[in-house]
């Protein structure tokens, strides 16, 4: 069977994401993939809060490169997409700008000021769900993708038909519905999700396992299951001072 390891949000912490992978097997002290045939998810928001976001996304596009890695679009990674594309304009009427809210959310302006069409280009080609075995995985806990279809394809197809696209509200409108929340905490939201997408468990990060337990990031070690059974947090609060985790399938 094909070993399958999840990460949490990086949110700029490249060297974090090097060591958790050289812990568990999966890199060597290169920084060169030694996990043979395993798979590696990640869910996604690998930059902002932290210095090294366009580092981690260079070090992830090479590893998909090497190696059945996978990586998910976050709310972070559509952040930075209009900040780039729509920087000066409102993000909802009468608010701030896209630019503000940015960097309201970690914003690091060495990312936005480094990125080049080939970032972008990857960004754009994130999927927004993936599917492992009877997993859901996703980047955040929440039942709105279901607002873009009712299949893994159709919700894929619909963000990136809009992050393709150059029309700011439609933008606005998938970073609305990743930085959504705690909504698979409501078990007719979570089932609305389990049976729309036909899994048994859904698997996120978006909302840091520290925030959940009202607890110091540093004694966040595991992902966190709840819902009996049938959600998994991976998030484990990096940017916060966590050790971060590696979890196995």
């Amino acid at each position: 069977m094909t070993p399958v390891f999840v990460v949490g949000d990086v949110h700029g912490h490249r060297d974090a994401l090097v060591r958790l992978l050289r812990d568990v097997g999966l890199l060597d002290s290169a920084e060169r993939w030694v996990g043979g045939a395993a798979r590696l998810w990640l869910v996604g928001d690998l930059v902002d809060r932290g210095p090294e976001g366009l580092e981690a996304i260079e070090l992830v596009m090479r590893l998909e490169r090497e190696a059945d890695v996978r990586c998910l679009l976050g709310n972070h990674e559509v952040l930075l997409l209009v900040a780039e594309r729509f920087g000066g304009e409102n993000a909802w009427a009468g608010g701030p700008t896209f630019h503000d809210v940015w960097l309201a959310n970690g914003g690091q302006r060495a990312d936005l000021y480094g990125l080049r069409p080939e970032h972008i280009a990857w960004l754009v080609r994130r999927p927004a769900l993936g599917r492992e075995g009877a997993s859901l995985v996703l980047h955040a806990d929440t039942d709105r993708y279901l607002e873009f279809g009712r299949s893994l394809e159709e919700v894929n197809a619909a963000v990136a038909a809009i992050l393709e696209g150059s029309d700011p509200i439609a933008h606005g409108a998938v970073l609305d519905r990743l930085s959504d929340r705690l909504a698979l905490e409501d078990p007719a939201r979570l089932n609305a999700m389990l049976e729309a997408f036909g899994v048994r468990r859904v698997i996120h990060g978006h909302t840091p396992i520290a925030i959940v337990r009202k607890c110091d990031p540093r004694d966040v070690v595991e992902p966190l299951l709840y819902a009996d059974g049938l959600a998994l947090n991976v998030d484990h609060c990096l940017f916060g001072g966590g050790p971060g985790f590696v979890t196995r399938l």
